[in-house]
Protein backbone atom coordinates (compact mmCIF):
# COMPACT_ATOMS: atom_id res chain seq x y z
CA UNK A 1 0.00 0.00 0.00
CA UNK A 2 1.65 3.21 -1.22
CA UNK A 3 1.32 6.44 1.08
CA UNK A 4 0.69 9.49 -0.34
CA UNK A 5 2.17 12.58 1.21
CA UNK A 6 1.90 16.04 0.35
CA UNK A 7 5.08 18.44 0.67
CA UNK A 8 4.53 21.59 2.93
CA UNK A 9 5.03 23.67 -0.27
CA UNK A 10 2.29 22.22 -2.34
CA UNK A 11 -0.04 22.26 1.15
CA UNK A 12 0.99 26.37 1.17
CA UNK A 13 0.57 26.81 -2.65
CA UNK A 14 -3.08 25.28 -2.29
CA UNK A 15 -4.00 27.57 0.29
CA UNK A 16 -2.61 30.44 -1.55
CA UNK A 17 -4.88 29.82 -4.66
CA UNK A 18 -7.87 29.01 -2.37
CA UNK A 19 -6.98 32.41 -0.95
CA UNK A 20 -6.88 33.87 -3.87
CA UNK A 21 -9.61 32.78 -5.08
CA UNK A 22 -11.76 33.59 -2.65
CA UNK A 23 -10.48 36.95 -2.57
CA UNK A 24 -11.23 37.49 -6.42
CA UNK A 25 -15.06 36.14 -5.50
CA UNK A 26 -15.19 38.96 -2.92
CA UNK A 27 -14.48 41.56 -4.65
CA UNK A 28 -16.44 40.40 -7.58
CA UNK A 29 -19.25 40.33 -5.48
CA UNK A 30 -18.69 43.99 -4.30
CA UNK A 31 -18.10 45.18 -7.56
CA UNK A 32 -21.56 44.18 -8.85
CA UNK A 33 -23.40 45.03 -5.83
CA UNK A 34 -21.97 48.39 -6.23
CA UNK A 35 -22.54 48.78 -10.09
CA UNK A 36 -26.27 47.67 -8.68
CA UNK A 37 -26.33 50.36 -6.05
CA UNK A 38 -25.52 52.79 -8.59
CA UNK A 39 -28.19 51.95 -11.40
CA UNK A 40 -31.35 53.49 -10.37
CA UNK A 41 -34.75 51.20 -10.99
CA UNK A 42 -37.55 51.51 -13.29
CA UNK A 43 -39.20 53.70 -10.49
CA UNK A 44 -36.51 56.53 -10.29
CA UNK A 45 -36.41 56.78 -14.46
CA UNK A 46 -39.48 57.26 -14.54
CA UNK A 47 -39.54 60.05 -12.04
CA UNK A 48 -36.84 61.47 -13.89
CA UNK A 49 -38.05 61.38 -17.56
CA UNK A 50 -41.28 62.65 -15.88
CA UNK A 51 -39.96 65.44 -14.08
CA UNK A 52 -37.80 66.47 -17.01
CA UNK A 53 -40.84 66.49 -19.22
CA UNK A 54 -42.94 68.17 -16.87
CA UNK A 55 -40.59 71.08 -16.16
CA UNK A 56 -39.39 71.27 -20.09
CA UNK A 57 -43.50 72.30 -20.94
CA UNK A 58 -43.72 74.36 -18.07
CA UNK A 59 -40.47 76.27 -19.68
CA UNK A 60 -41.91 76.39 -23.06
CA UNK A 61 -45.86 77.74 -21.98
CA UNK A 62 -44.23 80.45 -19.57
CA UNK A 63 -41.62 81.09 -22.13
CA UNK A 64 -44.72 81.61 -24.61
CA UNK A 65 -47.00 83.59 -21.99
CA UNK A 66 -43.78 85.94 -21.74
CA UNK A 67 -44.52 87.21 -25.09
CA UNK A 68 -48.07 87.20 -25.50
CA UNK A 69 -49.78 87.84 -22.27
CA UNK A 70 -50.45 91.71 -21.76
CA UNK A 71 -51.30 90.84 -17.49
CA UNK A 72 -48.50 92.03 -15.75
CA UNK A 73 -49.13 89.47 -13.48
CA UNK A 74 -49.05 86.58 -15.76
CA UNK A 75 -45.71 88.11 -16.32
CA UNK A 76 -44.63 88.23 -13.34
CA UNK A 77 -45.03 84.56 -13.07
CA UNK A 78 -44.20 83.35 -16.07
CA UNK A 79 -40.70 84.91 -15.20
CA UNK A 80 -40.65 83.22 -12.28
CA UNK A 81 -41.47 79.80 -14.10
CA UNK A 82 -38.93 80.52 -16.67
CA UNK A 83 -35.83 81.07 -14.09
CA UNK A 84 -36.65 78.49 -11.23
CA UNK A 85 -37.54 75.29 -13.54
CA UNK A 86 -34.75 76.11 -15.52
CA UNK A 87 -32.41 75.91 -12.22
CA UNK A 88 -34.41 72.83 -11.50
CA UNK A 89 -33.67 71.12 -14.92
CA UNK A 90 -30.29 71.97 -15.06
CA UNK A 91 -30.17 69.87 -11.60
CA UNK A 92 -32.11 67.50 -12.76
CA UNK A 93 -29.87 67.04 -15.76
CA UNK A 94 -26.91 66.60 -14.18
CA UNK A 95 -28.47 64.19 -11.40
CA UNK A 96 -29.48 62.18 -14.93
CA UNK A 97 -26.03 62.36 -15.93
CA UNK A 98 -24.43 61.09 -13.07
CA UNK A 99 -26.81 57.73 -13.07
CA UNK A 100 -26.41 57.18 -17.03
CA UNK A 101 -29.89 58.06 -17.36
CA UNK A 102 -30.66 60.34 -20.91
CA UNK A 103 -33.26 63.19 -20.36
CA UNK A 104 -35.02 65.09 -22.78
CA UNK A 105 -35.21 68.69 -22.41
CA UNK A 106 -37.96 69.34 -24.55
CA UNK A 107 -41.41 68.80 -23.73
CA UNK A 108 -43.14 65.15 -24.68
CA UNK A 109 -45.55 64.62 -28.07
CA UNK A 110 -49.07 64.96 -25.31
CA UNK A 111 -47.44 68.51 -24.28
CA UNK A 112 -46.01 69.83 -27.27
CA UNK A 113 -49.89 69.64 -28.46
CA UNK A 114 -51.39 71.65 -25.44
CA UNK A 115 -48.46 73.83 -26.16
CA UNK A 116 -49.41 74.04 -30.02
CA UNK A 117 -53.42 74.41 -28.83
CA UNK A 118 -52.25 77.78 -26.24
CA UNK A 119 -49.98 79.20 -28.72
CA UNK A 120 -53.17 79.69 -30.97
CA UNK A 121 -54.98 81.93 -27.77
CA UNK A 122 -54.63 85.10 -27.43
CA UNK A 123 -55.99 88.08 -24.52
CA UNK A 124 -57.79 87.16 -21.67
CA UNK A 125 -58.30 83.56 -22.70
CA UNK A 126 -54.71 83.16 -23.16
CA UNK A 127 -54.03 84.25 -19.99
CA UNK A 128 -56.84 82.02 -18.30
CA UNK A 129 -55.47 78.63 -20.28
CA UNK A 130 -52.10 79.09 -19.04
CA UNK A 131 -52.71 79.82 -16.01
CA UNK A 132 -55.34 77.04 -15.41
CA UNK A 133 -53.10 74.49 -17.43
CA UNK A 134 -49.56 75.29 -16.48
CA UNK A 135 -49.94 77.27 -13.25
CA UNK A 136 -52.46 75.35 -11.73
CA UNK A 137 -53.20 71.63 -12.95
CA UNK A 138 -49.18 71.23 -13.94
CA UNK A 139 -48.09 72.08 -11.16
CA UNK A 140 -50.56 69.88 -8.96
CA UNK A 141 -49.55 67.18 -11.24
CA UNK A 142 -45.92 68.66 -10.41
CA UNK A 143 -46.00 68.45 -6.18
CA UNK A 144 -47.69 64.77 -7.09
CA UNK A 145 -45.15 63.55 -9.06
CA UNK A 146 -42.38 65.00 -6.76
CA UNK A 147 -44.37 63.78 -3.34
CA UNK A 148 -44.41 60.57 -4.61
CA UNK A 149 -40.83 60.20 -5.73
CA UNK A 150 -39.25 62.00 -2.13
CA UNK A 151 -41.26 59.26 -0.71
CA UNK A 152 -40.43 56.11 -3.03
CA UNK A 153 -37.68 56.59 -4.94
CA UNK A 154 -34.69 54.07 -4.44
CA UNK A 155 -31.54 55.97 -5.16
CA UNK A 156 -30.83 58.24 -2.23
CA UNK A 157 -29.64 61.18 -4.39
CA UNK A 158 -33.00 61.09 -6.69
CA UNK A 159 -35.06 60.81 -3.60
CA UNK A 160 -33.36 63.93 -2.12
CA UNK A 161 -33.77 65.50 -5.19
CA UNK A 162 -37.68 65.29 -5.13
CA UNK A 163 -37.95 66.30 -1.70
CA UNK A 164 -35.16 69.46 -2.11
CA UNK A 165 -37.53 70.61 -5.40
CA UNK A 166 -41.07 70.00 -3.45
CA UNK A 167 -41.73 72.79 -1.10
CA UNK A 168 -40.50 75.10 -4.43
CA UNK A 169 -43.09 73.60 -6.06
CA UNK A 170 -45.66 74.01 -3.69
CA UNK A 171 -45.27 77.32 -3.69
CA UNK A 172 -45.79 77.71 -7.58
CA UNK A 173 -48.87 76.13 -6.94
CA UNK A 174 -50.06 79.01 -4.22
CA UNK A 175 -49.02 81.12 -6.86
CA UNK A 176 -50.67 80.11 -9.45
CA UNK A 177 -54.15 79.39 -7.35
CA UNK A 178 -53.71 83.47 -6.49
CA UNK A 179 -53.46 83.99 -10.28
CA UNK A 180 -55.99 82.08 -11.47
CA UNK A 181 -58.29 83.85 -8.74
CA UNK A 182 -57.26 87.19 -9.50
CA UNK A 183 -57.83 86.36 -13.14
CA UNK A 184 -61.13 85.22 -12.31
CA UNK A 185 -62.50 88.72 -11.24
Amino acid sequence: MAIITTSSSTRALSLKNVALGAAVALLSGMAINSIAAAAPGAYDRTFLSKAADAGSTEIAASKIAQGKSANADVKKFADSMVTDHSKVADELKQLASSKQIDVSDQPGARHKSELTKLNTLAGKQFDQEYVDKIGVAAHKDAVKLFTDASQKATDPEIKAFAAKTLPALQHHLDMANTLHESLAK
